[in-house]
C-alpha cells in the first residue's frame, strides 16, 4: 500500500517554499489582478528575477525561433 506523506521528504511545499518561489495564493491572487487590467498575456513575477530580465529572456528566446538560432542560443557559447 502506499506510504504517509511526510514533509521533511518533499524538496518544497507551502510550509517550506522553494528559494524564490511564489505560493498558488500568489500566484492566483497576481493573475486575478492582470486579469482585471485588462491583460491578456501573464508572466508571473518570483523573487529571484526581475521583471526587465524576465521581459529581456523571453524576447531573446522568441529571437530564437526569427531569427534561426540553436534553442537556448543564450547558453551556446557561439552567442
Amino acid at each position: 500500500s502506499g506510504e504517509t506523506f511526510d514533509a521533511a521528504k518533499v524538496f518544497f511545499h507551502e510550509g517550506k517554499p522553494a528559494s524564490g518561489a511564489w505560493m498558488p495564493q500568489q500566484v492566483v491572487d497576481f493573475m486575478l489582478n492582470e486579469l482585471d487590467e485588462g491583460r491578456f498575456y501573464i508572466v508571473c513575477p518570483d523573487n529571484d528575477v526581475d521583471r526587465e530580465t524576465d521581459n529581456l529572456r523571453m524576447t531573446w528566446t522568441m529571437q530564437d525561433i526569427t531569427m534561426n538560432r540553436p534553442p537556448l542560443s543564450r547558453w551556446h557559447p557561439d552567442y
